[in-house]
């Protein structure tokens, strides 16, 4: 119905052309024609040159793409590839500069046209060059492969690739650093189970030291999603990404105030060493639980994960996160009693 009326259109337009007989190209009110003696031939006038959206990303980073698509050509390319004149758009300036436009298909998330461009946008497969000064750690290389028909008959297709710190309006695709966000936001990594000296007293129902006593801590049973590394791979929005991750270090808030940071998973405690510090993570402490919460400092254990993620592209990265578990501590004061001997 839409291309019906717009026809009409453009024929009325020629026909009243041709009543007024004029022999220089016409452009107003949408329409411009062009008279050749007595014949007139219209066509629908663009207001401007067509043009992208700027950029709007959603929570994925995409911006919609133009509605409508228009391909730059001549006036004699159309008229060979048989397109007639309701299908031709054309922008003239006042200065004389007249270009032409016909209407194509707008493509798909993968791949979308680009209307400044002109041009094909899609996400570069395989290995990325060397990113120039400029662009953002997140930054994508995208092709922009253009196509021509010549008056010939042969068709020219080209490559114009770029660089650009935000997804191309029209594209569903990820940039590396997304890809890999999407899946390091889904590994299961979980805090670890500590492990402790003094062990929970089962008379007590709960763990129980004292000050100035040596106390051990280490990661009881370390497994790949609470210690590492842990390492998946997976294709996410035209991305294929291999990231693992590996805890750097643990770090024990002692309740008190006190910290410690351990590189290791420490050393689990047994009879045999007796009362002396852990060789590789431990603690002393000075005061006593008495004034803390329930009688108990909290003794928090925060993993602090590293993830580093590659892409096929050639992009890399590193992702830190932390996840922590707690436990409850009691800490008494030794007392000294002096006995007097029996003379």
């Amino acid at each position: 119905m839409l291309k019906r009326a717009r026809a009409a259109l453009l024929v009325a337009a020629a026909v009243l052309a041709s009543i007024v007989g004029f022999s220089a190209p016409a452009y107003a009110d949408g329409v411009y024609c062009e008279s050749t003696g007595t014949v007139s031939i219209c066509y629908t006038a663009l207001s401007s040159p067509p043009s992208d959206p700027s950029p709007n990303p959603d929570s994925n980073g995409w911006t919609a793409g133009a509605p409508t698509c228009f391909l730059l050509g001549s006036k004699n390319n159309f008229e060979f590839e048989g397109i007639p004149p309701e299908q031709m758009y054309v922008h003239s300036t006042s200065g004389g500069l007249t270009t032409w436009y016909r209407i194509i298909d707008c493509g798909g998330g993968q791949s979308y046209w680009s209307n400044t461009r002109q041009c094909f946008v899609s996400m570069a497969p395989g290995v990325w060059p060397a990113k120039p000064s400029g662009y953002g750690d997140d930054a994508g290389y995208y092709n922009c492969n253009d196509y021509s028909l010549s008056a010939s008959g042969g068709v020219s297709v080209g490559n114009m690739p770029f660089w650009s710190n935000t997804v191309p309006p029209g594209l569903t695709v990820y940039t590396p650093g997304r890809a890999a966000a999407e899946l390091i936001a889904g590994f299961p990594l979980t805090a670890i189970d500590i492990g402790m000296a003094p062990q929970v007293n089962p008379a007590w129902g709960h763990r129980r030291s004292y000050v100035g006593i040596p106390v051990w801590l280490w990661v009881n049973n370390p497994q790949p999603v609470t210690w590492g590394p842990y390492s998946e791979t997976a294709t996410l929005g035209g991305q294929t990404i291999t990231a693992t991750a590996q805890v750097s270090s643990i770090r024990w808030a002692m309740g008190d105030g006190g910290e410690r940071v351990c590189g290791s998973t420490g050393t689990p405690y047994t009879t045999g060493y007796g009362v002396t510090d852990s060789p590789t993570c431990g603690y002393r402490y000075s005061s006593t639980s008495e004034g803390a919460g329930g009688d108990r400092y909290t003794v928090t254990a925060t993993s602090q994960w590293v993830v580093t993620w590659t892409s096929v592209s050639g992009a890399n990265g590193v992702v830190n996160t932390a996840v922590a578990s707690n436990v409850q501590l009691e800490v008494n004061e030794l007392q000294t009693v002096n006995v007097t001997p029996i003379e």
